[in-house]
């Protein structure tokens, strides 16, 4: 039996949700984080393909620069390695409530990972850089006051697609292609 190296995960932007499996760093020194760092402040202090996973919870939508937090990101991370991103979903009063919530996501702001579609604008034909992400799953998580609605799928959707407020987050999970 060789010695396994113990798996690099990031909890970038931990908050006071710090995760006992992780590195948690923030920028804030009263969440007492194992790393203090400002995520608008690139480049991040770790090697390129160095990180097997980073977990975003609730903080890209705080990032003025979210897209280079999410190329940032990309570069530490290692081929085949994971990233989990949740933000609050768009229908939510809360995604931009706060004001400290800079912008609002959904499957349309992921354009420029690998392989995916530009869009038509000619923004988008002209910035044709693309980040080595794959999308691997995406999911909406209903408020927990919804979630007996999970045995009606339909529903949710239906309620989710035409009403706010009933869903709370949506979780992203990207793998870095080699």
């Amino acid at each position: 039996m060789g010695n396994h190296a113990k798996p690099l995960i990031l909890n970038l932007g931990c908050g006071f949700l710090k995760r006992t499996d992780a590195v948690n760093v923030d920028a804030f020194e009263c969440c007492r984080p194992d790393v203090k760092w400002d995520l608008n402040m690139a480049p991040y202090p770790w090697d390129d393909d160095s990180v097997d996973g980073i977990i975003m919870s609730h903080v890209l939508e705080h990032i003025p620069d979210w897209w280079r937090a999410f190329t940032e990101c990309a570069r530490i991370l290692r081929p085949g390695g994971w990233y989990e991103v949740r933000v609050p979903d768009e229908s939510s009063a809360s995604a931009l409530a706060y004001r400290d919530h800079f912008h609002v996501f959904n499957l349309l702001s992921f354009h420029g990972i690998h392989e995916a579609e530009h869009g038509t604008s000619a923004w988008a034909k002209e910035n044709k850089e693309t980040i080595p992400l794959k999308l691997e799953s995406y999911s909406q998580v209903p408020f927990k006051k919804y979630n007996w609605m999970l045995k009606f799928p339909w529903l949710l959707r239906f309620c989710a697609n035409h009403m706010r407020n009933f869903i709370h987050e949506q979780v992203f999970v990207f793998s870095k292609l080699p």
